[in-house]
């Protein structure tokens, strides 16, 4: 039986725990459906952090999904947390 080698992934789980407490921008209109879009956003963020932490523990203890880059996949969700904030900011001016 070979012997695994388990990497650290501390950094990469501190990154995604710190992505869920980023502070984001809270829309309320007039309109129920309007706010029940736009508090969507918490829950997406929520779903978003438990599936980085599931795929980070997998990639690391269960050898799956060998082909996924850790750094880029938090990379990559910092830029849509980016893309967002100024999509909301832009809303914001609008209304």
């Amino acid at each position: 039986m070979g012997k695994t080698q388990h990497t650290s992934t501390f950094g990469i789980n501190l990154a995604i725990v710190i992505y869920y407490f980023l502070p984001r921008i809270q829309i309320t209109t007039a309109s129920p459906y309007w706010n029940v879009f736009f508090n969507s956003r918490s829950i997406l963020v929520f779903l978003f952090t438990i599936a980085m932490l599931v795929i980070t523990f997998q990639k690391t203890y269960s050898n799956k999904w060998q082909n996924i880059r850790l750094g880029e996949m938090v990379g990559n969700v910092y830029l849509l947390y980016v893309l967002a904030s100024f999509f909301y900011i832009m809303i914001v001016e609008l209304i």
